[in-house]
């Protein structure tokens, strides 16, 4: 019913009328994105370290090692530690000694909230990321962290199975700022925005428009048209 009351056309053809209206919201939006990421966004830096599952040393009885390399059991058992290992790190035992370590004026909870740790797919490998305004403590909690990580698990297992592949380095540009996405993305809110304001114009405007408008309240044909003239 809604549909049958609007003319698509009639919405479209008053809409590109309007069309710098909505140029100018869009415009305004865009700017909007760029000062906003420029003054408003705290910039943030990334550091990650990369560690991996190996051979194990020093186990009890129950998981015996050999010389000739790692096992199918070296290799379930390490696939089985991934996701407990990854509950570890984002301890708040291993975050307190991370934050004593390098003397962190921060709560444990706060840089909890900045550490990431993910598993890659298929392997034994913990990509651990680490984010802060400052891009030389991001890269010191990382690396501090790994090393914490890896005397944990020799202290609850009594294995010393992690290895680092990747130390973490500090990082050139922020993570966060990004000026085209966010321009894009205001800019886009503008011109839905701008769009939606025109329709509801149009929509709440009760002057009659057309002469099919005529035709259709007054159930009468017309007759002429006086065309406007514009000076």
């Amino acid at each position: 019913m809604f549909m049958e009351e609007i003319d698509i056309k009639e919405i479209f053809y008053f809409i590109f009328k309007k069309k710098m209206f909505v140029i100018f919201l869009t415009i305004i939006g865009i700017v909007a994105g760029i000062l906003y990421t420029k003054y408003l966004v705290t910039p943030m830096y990334s550091s990650v370290t990369t560690v991996v599952l190996s051979k194990p040393t020093n186990t009890t009885d129950l998981y015996n090692t050999n010389e000739e390399g790692i096992t199918q059991n070296d290799v379930t058992l390490n696939s089985k530690l991934v996701s407990t290992y990854s509950e570890i790190m984002k301890s708040r035992a291993v975050a307190q000694e991370v934050k004593d370590t390098l003397g962190l004026d921060i709560s444990e909870e706060s840089l909890m909230s900045n550490i990431s740790v993910s598993a890659k797919d298929d392997t034994e490998m913990l990509k651990i990321q680490v984010l802060n305004e400052n891009p030389k403590i991001a890269a010191d909690v990382a690396n501090t962290l790994s090393n914490v990580f890896k005397g944990k698990v020799k202290e609850i297992y009594n294995i010393e199975n992690v290895t680092i592949i990747d130390k973490a380095i500090p990082s050139n540009s922020p993570n966060n700022i990004n000026y085209v996405k966010n321009a894009g993305l205001f800019g886009a809110v503008a011109l839905v925005l701008s769009c939606g304001i025109l329709f509801l114009i149009f929509y709440f405007d009760t002057r009659i428009k057309s002469k099919s408008e005529v035709e259709e309240l007054l159930g009468l044909e017309v007759l002429a048209v006086i065309p406007e003239i514009k000076n």
